[in-house]
This record gives structure tokens, sequence and C-alpha cells, in this order.
């Protein structure tokens, strides 16, 4: 399933290539080096490939794009980042393809400004952009219903992080739930397939080389894993609220509102991602990993704004994506939060009234068709 921009070469390439701009100046934006980073335990997996007792905890699981990596003939600095920038090009692009109701462009603008994909930017020292072309290529094949392709990628990308496993669940819980496709038990195993392979992987490793998890936060799974530590490094109220806020800006109110007027396989496969999704922020800092819920909120949400004017539904989108690429670059590019959030507010309410005032004019215009009928038949029976 196609939007009809892409029908022809010239509308897939107008979406790919303004994808490809829109992250070529995000990651020009991000400082030339994270604070912090986890790009010492990631390339550690591509120089001992699979050796034992690696001491980097979760990190030595995640050995597909470290590995692949080093086999680039290239710097290292380029190698993550071009990569970085290809995942998002790619990821942007599939899923204005995917989405089936309204602008591919306000869906590209949205998703690469959105938290996770800005902060993947600021630090591309991680297979997080990979996973999130897999979440991309899962929303893409559920909405076509190729089961079969979406297996054979989650098998192959769990090896890249844990969280496709989860995003794989997805599908599966939707199908199960609602049984309307006569696919629906062929969805059931990209999930299986992916989680047989993750914790195969993990047992051999653990019982034959050496490995463990026990040292990670994350796998305190019975004093709360990193959601616990996360609430305790945080203890202001509103900072949690705009670390919530903070993966799509408005854009999550805009998927509430937008969910009863999207197409029902993203509507499915958007309450089919609710239990992963509590899964990964869980286990992970809530404002990341909610940030992997780009393959259900960008459909979700640009369905609303294709019911708004184009003026609001452009502004709301540009000016919410200002606030999350704030937030996830750390960029002295843009203005505060503070500053920001000031036009995102009110152009957000801008697009909610003229979605309120088209809805309107399509009642009137609803009763005016139904009262010239009422009046025709009335004439005809006299």
């Amino acid at each position: 399933m196609l939007l009809p921009v892409f029908a022809t070469i010239r509308g897939g390439a107008k979406v790919l290539l303004f994808n490809a701009a829109l992250a070529g100046v995000i990651h020009l934006a991000a400082p030339s080096q994270p604070r912090l980073s986890d790009r010492a335990e990631y390339e550690y997996n591509g120089i001992e490939v699979l050796a034992p007792r690696c001491p980097h905890t979760i990190y030595c699981y995640r050995i597909l794009v470290p590995i692949a990596l080093a086999q680039v003939p290239l710097d290292s600095e380029l190698r993550w980042r071009g990569l970085a920038w290809l995942a998002h090009t790619a990821t942007g692009t599939v899923v204005a393809a995917a989405v089936p109701t309204g602008s591919p462009l306000i869906a590209s603008v949205l998703l690469q400004s959105s938290y996770a994909f800005t902060f993947t930017a600021y630090d591309p020292y991680s297979p997080d952009p990979i996973v999130f072309l897999i979440a991309a290529l899962i929303l893409f094949y559920w909405i076509s219903d190729r089961p079969l392709a979406a297996a054979l990628i989650a098998i192959v990308f769990v090896f890249a992080k844990e969280t496709v496993a989860l995003i794989a669940t997805a599908p599966a819980i939707a199908a199960l739930m609602f049984r309307d496709r006569p696919t629906w038990p062929r969805w059931l195993a990209p999930a299986a397939m992916a989680w047989l392979a993750l914790l195969t992987f993990h047992w051999y490793m653990d019982a034959f080389q050496g490995w463990g998890i026990a040292k990670n936060p994350a796998a305190s799974f019975s004093t709360g894993s990193w959601l616990a530590l996360w609430w305790q490094n945080n203890p202001s109220l509103p900072r949690k609220a705009l670390m919530i806020f903070s993966p799509f800006g408005f854009a999550w109110l805009f998927a509430a509102l937008g969910y009863r007027h999207s197409a029902v396989p993203v509507r499915q496969l958007a309450i089919g991602a609710v239990l992963p999704l509590a899964a990964l922020v869980y286990v992970q800092t809530p404002e990341r990993a909610l940030g992997n819920a780009f393959f259900v909120v960008i459909p979700l949400a640009t369905a609303f704004l294709a019911r708004a004017s184009a003026a609001p539904a452009w502004a709301a989108a540009i000016t919410s994506a200002l606030v999350t690429a704030k937030i996830g670059l750390s960029t002295a590019w843009l203005p505060s939060i503070s500053i920001l959030l000031i036009p995102a507010s009110l152009s957000a309410a801008w697009a909610i009234e003229s979605v309120r005032r088209r809805a309107v004019r399509g009642y009137d215009a609803d009763a005016r068709i139904d009262n010239a009928t009422d009046l025709n038949s009335d004439l005809n029976e006299q």
C-alpha cells in the first residue's frame, strides 16, 4: 500500500530528497560531540567480535551494526554519522510511503524532528537509527500485510538491538486481538522468531562465553529497572512531564485526536504497540523508549492534521518540530524551550480550531443536502 505521491518516480523522489535534506540539516545543527555516549561499548563489538567475557553487559549482544560498520573502509566518525543520516532518510521515506492519510511531507517533518531522531543526530554512536528503520518497515509490512517480510527482518535485526523484538511484538498482539485478516496467524511469526533468536543468543553467550547483563541497571527488574532510576534522578514533576512530552511534543495530542480518523490498520497497530512500549519504558529511560513509538504516533498525528487547512496544519507541524528538535539536539541554533512553546501552543490551538471549523462546515453541507433531498421528496409526493 503506497500513497498516491509514490505512484510516480518523481513523487517518490520528492519525498526521499525532502527527508534527506531535512535529516541533513538536523545533523548539521547537532553539536560536534555528545556529552555522554556509549560509542566505546559499541565499537568494542566491532573489534573484539564475539570475544569471551565481554565487559559491556547489555551492549555486548548488540553486535550487528558495529560488526557491519567495521567492514566499511571509512573513518569511524564518518561511518557512524553517515549511517545515522542514511537510516533517518530511509526511515522518513518509508513512513511517508506507509502513512495512509495525510501529507507525506508533514509526516516527514514530525518524524525527522522527533526526540528520538534528533537525539541520534546528536549522539549517532548507537544502533538506534537502524532500529527505527526496522520499525518503519514493520509498519509498512503491517499495512501491506506482508508477515513473511516482517519476520525476516525481525530475526536478523534483533541482533542490532533487543528493541526490535518488542516492536515485532506489536503486530502480533494486534493480529491476535482483531483477527480480521486471513493472514493473522502468520503475524505471530515475527515476534516468535525474534524472541527465539534473541533468547537463544543470550543463553549461549552467557553459558559458554561468560557474557551477562547482571551488572546493568536495566537487568534489575524487581527494583524497577531503568524506570525507577529515572524517577529518582528526576525529582521534579514538571521536569518528568516535559521529558514525557519531549518525544513528539504536540504530536502526542494530534495523534490522540487523529486516532478515530486514521486507517484501521494503523489504529490496530497502535493498540498492539501499547504493551511492548510499556515494557520498553520499564527497561529504558522513558523519553528514549517512547521515541520508538513514532511508527504509530506519526501516522495518527498526520491523519489529524490532514483534517485541518494547509496553513494551520503546517504551522502546527513546524512549531512542534522546533520544540522536540531543541530538546533532542541540545543545539544553540534554536531559542529556549520556554520561547518555542508559545508559538507551538498557539499553532496547535489554530490547527484544532481549523479541524473543528471544517467539521462544522462539513456537517452543515451534509444537512443542506439532506434538507434538499427531503424537499424534493415532498414535492414529488405532492
